[in-house]
């Protein structure tokens, strides 16, 4: 391409410099260049068709093809850029999908949770209650047997100082098993007729 430049540029300076040869070089004012002559015509028209040919064969050409070729690259640029915006377009496109479907997997997994959550909270509740009722019931049976001994020992501290009392009042000796009969039959008696108010019942 740089020798077709300047074989380009070599034949046009020539050929400029032709009709001015031709004319002989003139007087020494140059009025032969100016004044029409049929030679300084000939020679031009021959050097514009000599020029033209030469050009058209070795320059336009090339010219025309690295235009288009230049023409070539810059669709094939922009059909490159179309495809690449398409393809963004597209990645674009399942960007905000996959986005999406996470935000979707992401409130699902919430909502699971929280429904887990719940769950596992209303079953501590429930076992808590079971245990609470388990613990009711354990304390009942334990105040019920403490207080039945109590009763118990409370019914056999009674006989003792009521055979103590009795002894002293009656001055009557019986034998310790008689006297604890009588004392708990009387217990008995007044427990019937709703008299020991005071013993725990």
């Amino acid at each position: 391409m740089r020798l077709v430049a300047r074989l380009t540029v070599a034949s046009a300076i020539v050929l400029c410099a032709a009709p001015a040869l031709a004319a002989g070089g003139g007087g020494a004012d140059g009025s032969k260049l100016l004044s029409p002559n049929p030679g300084t015509i000939i020679w031009t028209v021959i050097t514009f068709l000599l020029m033209v040919f030469i050009l058209g064969r070795y320059a336009w050409k090339p010219l025309t093809a690295a235009l288009d070729e230049r023409e070539q690259s810059i669709q094939g640029a922009i059909a490159d850029a179309k495809n690449d915006r398409a393809e963004a377009e597209k990645l674009l496109a399942e960007q905000r999908t996959l986005l999406e479907e996470t935000r979707r997997e992401r409130a699902e997994a919430l909502a699971a949770g929280q429904r887990d959550a719940e769950t596992l909270k209303a079953e501590i509740l429930e076992e808590a209650r079971q245990q609470r009722e388990q613990l009711l019931q354990k304390a009942e049976a334990q105040v019920a047997a403490g207080m039945s001994q109590a009763r118990t020992e409370l019914r056999g501290l009674a006989a003792g100082l009521a055979v103590q009392a009795a002894e002293k009042l009656l001055t009557k000796n019986l034998d310790d098993p008689t006297q604890r009969k009588l004392v708990e039959d009387y217990l008995a008696d007044l427990e019937r007729s709703g008299g020991a108010g005071s013993l725990p019942s």
